[in-house]
């Protein structure tokens, strides 16, 4: 029991590895989500599947990056760079939030222009939108809990996995309206989705342009 406490307060005691671990966990799914409508995109011609696909490998490769890079920051003995590797991380974050808004607006308009999308039915509906309000309030409560940390990195990682959040209600929405019937399903969703696309973007150039200060400790480590 000593030994099962001392793993867990290793590796979920702090704030910053337990987000890690768990935007490590998501990554796994979502490369198997990515892999697998890309293996379906190929194997049947779908354009909806591939440009899908696209999405969650470029999510699935930032991620992977942004936790590898937070693997080494936390090996540097050095606080100033230290910082200054968290600061690029950062930057580059809005790099790739920049690259996941395109793609995403790319599935959209397909779904606008050609009407070309998935349609779940019966309960797989409520498994889409329970996977969907799952990663909402995940990504919710990484905001609020750990709102106090000033790590780049991990601000990188509550961005994407905001983002995929918010994704994931776009098809919510798609996933319910097809369901009840409704004429304008596809294009309403499609439109929602280009929207938050756009956003996502602007957030991207945010990070990318954005201006932060390190930490009161981090200037007074680097000061001394």
């Amino acid at each position: 029991m000593i030994y099962i406490k001392a793993i867990l307060v290793r590796y979920f005691g702090n704030p910053q590895d337990r987000t890690a671990m768990f935007n490590a966990a998501s990554l796994v799914i979502n490369a198997f989500i990515g892999i697998g409508k890309l293996i379906l995109g190929l194997y049947l011609l779908s354009g909806w599947f591939i440009t899908n696909a696209l999405y969650y490998l470029i999510l699935c490769i930032a991620k992977g990056q942004v936790l590898h890079k937070y693997t080494l920051a936390k090996k540097v003995s050095s606080p100033q760079q230290r910082y200054s590797m968290e600061l690029y991380v950062y930057k580059r974050g809005g790099v790739f939030l920049c690259l996941l808004g395109v793609s995403y607006l790319l599935v959209c308009l397909r779904i606008y222009l050609v009407g070309d999308a998935l349609v779940y039915e019966g309960y797989i509906v409520y498994l889409v939108a329970l996977i969907a309000f799952t990663k909402l309030g995940f990504a919710i409560h990484g905001n609020i809990v750990n709102r106090h940390l000033n790590n780049p990195i991990i601000s990188t990682l509550k961005m994407i996995s905001f983002t995929d959040a918010v994704v994931s209600i776009v098809v919510t929405q798609m996933a319910v309206l097809t369901m009840k019937g409704s004429p304008q399903a596809l294009n309403a969703s499609a439109l929602f989705g280009m929207g938050c696309s756009v956003l996502f973007c602007l957030g991207g150039i945010w990070m990318m342009l954005r201006k932060t200060k390190a930490p009161m400790k981090e200037v007074e480590l680097i000061k001394n």
